[in-house]
Protein backbone atom coordinates (compact mmCIF):
# COMPACT_ATOMS: atom_id res chain seq x y z
CA UNK A 1 0.00 0.00 0.00
CA UNK A 2 1.57 3.26 -1.13
CA UNK A 3 0.63 5.10 2.09
CA UNK A 4 3.21 2.92 3.86
CA UNK A 5 5.74 2.45 1.04
CA UNK A 6 9.32 2.75 2.27
CA UNK A 7 10.33 4.29 -1.06
CA UNK A 8 9.01 7.58 0.31
CA UNK A 9 11.68 7.71 3.04
CA UNK A 10 13.45 10.58 1.28
CA UNK A 11 12.52 13.60 3.42
CA UNK A 12 15.01 16.44 3.81
CA UNK A 13 14.65 19.55 5.97
CA UNK A 14 13.53 22.64 4.03
CA UNK A 15 12.96 20.61 0.90
CA UNK A 16 9.85 21.19 -1.24
CA UNK A 17 7.94 18.58 0.80
CA UNK A 18 8.82 20.41 4.02
CA UNK A 19 8.06 23.91 2.75
CA UNK A 20 4.75 22.89 1.14
CA UNK A 21 3.52 21.45 4.45
CA UNK A 22 4.38 24.69 6.25
CA UNK A 23 2.78 26.77 3.47
CA UNK A 24 -0.46 24.78 3.74
CA UNK A 25 -0.62 25.45 7.48
CA UNK A 26 0.05 29.17 7.00
CA UNK A 27 -2.71 29.30 4.37
CA UNK A 28 -5.18 27.58 6.71
CA UNK A 29 -4.31 30.05 9.48
CA UNK A 30 -4.88 33.02 7.16
CA UNK A 31 -8.23 31.58 6.04
CA UNK A 32 -9.19 31.13 9.68
CA UNK A 33 -8.45 34.80 10.40
CA UNK A 34 -10.31 36.00 7.30
CA UNK A 35 -13.48 33.98 7.95
CA UNK A 36 -13.47 33.82 11.76
CA UNK A 37 -16.47 36.18 12.08
CA UNK A 38 -18.52 34.14 9.61
CA UNK A 39 -18.32 30.83 11.46
CA UNK A 40 -21.77 29.79 12.68
CA UNK A 41 -22.32 27.89 15.91
CA UNK A 42 -23.12 24.74 13.94
CA UNK A 43 -20.00 25.01 11.79
CA UNK A 44 -17.89 25.84 14.85
CA UNK A 45 -19.04 22.67 16.61
CA UNK A 46 -18.37 20.59 13.49
CA UNK A 47 -14.89 22.09 12.99
CA UNK A 48 -13.78 21.67 16.61
CA UNK A 49 -14.95 18.10 16.98
CA UNK A 50 -13.82 17.01 13.52
CA UNK A 51 -10.29 18.24 14.22
CA UNK A 52 -10.30 16.52 17.63
CA UNK A 53 -11.40 13.18 16.15
CA UNK A 54 -9.02 13.52 13.18
CA UNK A 55 -5.98 14.09 15.40
CA UNK A 56 -6.71 11.13 17.64
CA UNK A 57 -7.55 8.90 14.66
CA UNK A 58 -4.24 9.71 12.95
CA UNK A 59 -2.35 9.16 16.22
CA UNK A 60 -3.87 5.75 16.82
CA UNK A 61 -3.29 4.78 13.19
CA UNK A 62 0.35 5.74 13.71
CA UNK A 63 0.48 3.49 16.79
CA UNK A 64 -0.96 0.59 14.79
CA UNK A 65 1.57 1.10 11.97
CA UNK A 66 4.50 1.40 14.41
CA UNK A 67 3.39 -1.70 16.33
CA UNK A 68 3.01 -3.69 13.11
CA UNK A 69 6.49 -2.78 11.90
CA UNK A 70 8.50 -2.85 15.12
CA UNK A 71 6.34 -4.22 17.91
CA UNK A 72 5.73 -2.35 21.13
CA UNK A 73 8.23 0.40 21.91
CA UNK A 74 8.27 2.41 25.12
CA UNK A 75 8.93 5.53 23.02
CA UNK A 76 5.34 5.25 21.75
CA UNK A 77 3.96 6.13 25.17
CA UNK A 78 2.34 9.61 24.95
CA UNK A 79 4.77 11.27 27.36
CA UNK A 80 6.26 13.96 25.08
CA UNK A 81 5.21 17.59 24.91
CA UNK A 82 3.62 17.17 21.48
CA UNK A 83 1.67 14.02 22.35
CA UNK A 84 0.32 15.62 25.52
CA UNK A 85 -0.47 18.80 23.58
CA UNK A 86 -2.35 16.85 20.93
CA UNK A 87 -4.55 14.90 23.34
CA UNK A 88 -5.18 17.91 25.58
CA UNK A 89 -5.97 20.14 22.61
CA UNK A 90 -8.43 17.52 21.39
CA UNK A 91 -10.21 17.67 24.76
CA UNK A 92 -10.17 21.49 24.76
CA UNK A 93 -11.62 21.59 21.23
CA UNK A 94 -14.30 18.99 21.97
CA UNK A 95 -15.44 20.65 25.20
CA UNK A 96 -14.49 24.30 24.44
CA UNK A 97 -12.82 24.37 27.85
CA UNK A 98 -10.82 27.55 28.46
CA UNK A 99 -9.07 26.22 31.57
CA UNK A 100 -7.54 23.38 29.58
CA UNK A 101 -6.56 25.84 26.86
CA UNK A 102 -4.73 28.06 29.34
CA UNK A 103 -2.67 25.09 30.51
CA UNK A 104 -1.74 23.64 27.13
CA UNK A 105 -1.52 26.73 24.91
CA UNK A 106 2.23 27.48 25.25
CA UNK A 107 3.12 23.77 25.16
CA UNK A 108 1.22 23.38 21.89
CA UNK A 109 2.57 26.52 20.25
CA UNK A 110 6.23 25.87 21.11
CA UNK A 111 6.05 22.08 20.65
CA UNK A 112 4.40 22.29 17.24
CA UNK A 113 6.54 25.21 16.05
CA UNK A 114 9.82 23.48 16.90
CA UNK A 115 8.62 20.15 15.50
CA UNK A 116 7.45 21.71 12.24
CA UNK A 117 10.77 23.49 11.76
CA UNK A 118 13.06 20.61 12.76
CA UNK A 119 10.68 17.99 11.24
CA UNK A 120 12.21 14.89 12.83
CA UNK A 121 10.68 12.27 10.53
CA UNK A 122 12.01 10.58 7.34
CA UNK A 123 9.07 10.41 4.91
CA UNK A 124 7.60 12.57 2.13
CA UNK A 125 4.03 12.72 0.81
CA UNK A 126 2.01 10.55 0.32
CA UNK A 127 3.44 8.32 3.06
CA UNK A 128 1.14 8.14 6.09
CA UNK A 129 3.89 9.20 8.49
CA UNK A 130 4.34 12.47 6.58
CA UNK A 131 0.59 13.12 6.71
CA UNK A 132 0.44 12.16 10.38
CA UNK A 133 3.48 14.19 11.42
CA UNK A 134 2.60 17.45 9.72
CA UNK A 135 -1.13 16.87 10.05
CA UNK A 136 -1.18 16.36 13.80
CA UNK A 137 1.42 19.01 14.66
CA UNK A 138 -0.33 21.46 12.38
CA UNK A 139 -3.80 20.66 13.69
CA UNK A 140 -3.04 21.08 17.38
CA UNK A 141 -1.23 24.31 16.53
CA UNK A 142 -4.20 25.59 14.52
CA UNK A 143 -6.61 24.22 17.12
CA UNK A 144 -5.11 26.39 19.85
CA UNK A 145 -4.96 29.42 17.55
CA UNK A 146 -8.61 28.77 16.68
CA UNK A 147 -9.62 28.90 20.34
CA UNK A 148 -7.53 32.05 20.75
CA UNK A 149 -8.70 33.92 17.65
CA UNK A 150 -12.22 32.62 17.03
CA UNK A 151 -13.40 32.00 20.59
CA UNK A 152 -11.21 34.79 21.97
CA UNK A 153 -9.86 32.73 24.85
CA UNK A 154 -7.38 34.73 26.92
CA UNK A 155 -3.86 33.83 28.04
CA UNK A 156 -2.29 35.90 30.83
CA UNK A 157 1.21 35.98 32.25
CA UNK A 158 -0.09 34.16 35.30
CA UNK A 159 -1.16 31.37 32.94
CA UNK A 160 2.35 31.41 31.45
CA UNK A 161 3.93 30.89 34.86
CA UNK A 162 1.49 28.14 35.81
CA UNK A 163 2.03 26.27 32.55
CA UNK A 164 5.82 26.67 32.90
CA UNK A 165 5.75 25.36 36.48
CA UNK A 166 3.73 22.30 35.44
CA UNK A 167 6.21 21.59 32.63
CA UNK A 168 9.15 21.99 35.04
CA UNK A 169 7.66 19.54 37.53
CA UNK A 170 6.80 17.12 34.74
CA UNK A 171 10.37 17.38 33.39
CA UNK A 172 11.77 16.40 36.78
CA UNK A 173 9.68 13.22 36.58
CA UNK A 174 10.45 12.44 32.94
CA UNK A 175 14.21 13.07 33.11
CA UNK A 176 15.09 9.96 35.21
CA UNK A 177 12.39 7.91 33.47
CA UNK A 178 14.12 8.51 30.14
CA UNK A 179 17.24 6.75 31.42
CA UNK A 180 15.24 4.00 33.08
CA UNK A 181 13.10 3.33 29.99
CA UNK A 182 15.79 4.26 27.43
CA UNK A 183 13.55 6.91 25.85
CA UNK A 184 14.03 10.55 24.95
CA UNK A 185 10.78 12.24 25.92
CA UNK A 186 10.93 16.05 25.98
CA UNK A 187 14.41 15.68 24.40
CA UNK A 188 15.83 15.59 27.93
CA UNK A 189 18.25 12.78 27.15
CA UNK A 190 19.46 13.94 23.75
CA UNK A 191 18.65 16.94 21.58
CA UNK A 192 18.15 16.73 17.80
CA UNK A 193 21.44 17.41 16.04
CA UNK A 194 19.94 20.49 14.36
CA UNK A 195 19.77 22.35 17.72
CA UNK A 196 22.21 20.43 19.95
CA UNK A 197 25.12 22.70 19.01
CA UNK A 198 23.33 25.67 20.62
CA UNK A 199 23.73 24.11 24.07
CA UNK A 200 27.06 22.29 23.69
CA UNK A 201 28.93 25.02 25.59
CA UNK A 202 27.02 24.01 28.75
CA UNK A 203 28.51 20.52 28.74
CA UNK A 204 26.60 18.07 30.95
CA UNK A 205 24.37 20.90 32.17
CA UNK A 206 22.74 21.41 28.76
CA UNK A 207 19.30 20.23 30.03
CA UNK A 208 19.22 23.30 32.33
CA UNK A 209 20.00 25.59 29.39
CA UNK A 210 17.39 23.82 27.29
CA UNK A 211 14.80 24.29 30.04
CA UNK A 212 15.60 27.99 30.31
CA UNK A 213 15.28 28.32 26.53
CA UNK A 214 11.81 26.76 26.64
CA UNK A 215 10.80 29.16 29.45
CA UNK A 216 12.01 32.10 27.36
CA UNK A 217 10.00 30.79 24.40
CA UNK A 218 6.92 30.52 26.64
CA UNK A 219 7.39 34.18 27.52
CA UNK A 220 7.73 35.08 23.84
CA UNK A 221 4.46 33.25 23.16
CA UNK A 222 2.79 35.34 25.87
CA UNK A 223 4.20 38.58 24.44
CA UNK A 224 3.16 37.69 20.88
CA UNK A 225 -0.30 36.61 22.02
CA UNK A 226 -0.93 39.82 23.93
CA UNK A 227 0.89 42.28 21.65
CA UNK A 228 -2.30 43.55 20.00
CA UNK A 229 -4.03 43.93 23.37
CA UNK A 230 -1.07 45.89 24.76
CA UNK A 231 -1.03 48.20 21.73
CA UNK A 232 -4.74 48.84 22.21
CA UNK A 233 -4.21 49.72 25.87
CA UNK A 234 -1.37 52.09 24.94
CA UNK A 235 -3.61 53.74 22.36
CA UNK A 236 -6.38 54.27 24.90
CA UNK A 237 -3.92 55.70 27.42
CA UNK A 238 -2.58 58.16 24.84
CA UNK A 239 -6.13 59.23 23.94
CA UNK A 240 -7.02 59.89 27.58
Amino acid sequence: MFFFDERYATFEMFSAAHLVAILVLITLFILMLVFRNRISNKLDLWLRRTVAVLMISMEWTFYAWALRDGGFQVSLLPMGMCAISMYTTAIALWTKNEKIFKFIYPWAIIGSFLSLIVADQPYVFPHFRYIHYFGNHGLFLLGNLYLLKVHRFTFTYKDTLKSSLILFIYSLIVYPLNFLLETNHLFLRELPSEVAFMFSFLGDFWPIGFGLAIFILFNLVFLATNAKLNRRKDSLTATV
